[in-house]
């Protein structure tokens, strides 16, 4: 009986083992770091993290990478992405999140029309820690129009009527991070596909 157990649990063991082995360094590590929002509060990251819940195939790891003070060259950082257990590292670094304000002439001398975007600017990496190379560097650059604005002749960018009321602000931008973690997931998604785990 107990031969019979041991010849059971032998195999299953050996699968787990082997799966922890083959796993060790297939995960994706995920570094998001992004500045401060003047307009609205920042919730990039959680937005960021309830898509990636959705992901199962492979490890997801959401980490910071260390500041580029403790992690001086390229090198540096691939060998804490494989002390991380990770295939690869997706460094996404937000640099700026603001409004803009863009004047559109619509008739000369007469009539102009403002519309206010906010943008969201910044750089995506993803590097193979397996190989020690770069596969890919973007700039990210995200943006969502909140309003057009009309001004007869007077053309002044700052008239009152220019401004969004804060409580819409905060709702534009919103989105506008919902649309930016989109396209962030979507691009790590890739990684999971046949091109990289020949899946």
């Amino acid at each position: 009986m107990i031969r019979r157990v041991v010849h059971i649990a032998l195999p299953v063991l050996l699968m787990i083992l082997l799966w922890g082995v083959s796993s060790a360094d297939s995960g994706i590590i995920v570094s998001l770091k992004s500045t401060a929002c003047p307009w609205a509060d920042t919730h990039l990251e959680q937005k960021v993290d309830l898509l990636l819940t959705s992901m199962n195939r492979v490890p997801i790891v959401r980490k910071a990478l260390p500041d580029a003070s403790e992690l001086t060259t390229f090198e540096e950082i691939v060998l804490w992405g494989q002390q991380q257990g990770g295939r690869y590292l997706v460094d996404i670094q937000i640099d700026r999140i603001d409004l803009e304000r863009r004047k559109i002439t619509v008739l000369p001398w007469v009539m102009f029309r403002y519309r206010v975007y906010a943008v969201m600017e910044g750089t995506m990496r993803i590097i193979d820690l397996k190989k020690g190379r770069l596969l890919d560097l973007q700039h990210i650059e995200c943006e969502l129009k909140g309003s057009d604005k009309w001004q007869i002749v007077d053309d002044d960018k700052t008239d009152a009527d220019l401004m969004i009321p804060a409580y819409d602000k905060q709702i534009l931008f919103d989105e506008l991070e919902k649309k930016a973690a989109g396209q962030f997931y979507q691009e790590i998604k890739k990684l999971t596909r046949g091109n990289y785990f020949g899946g």
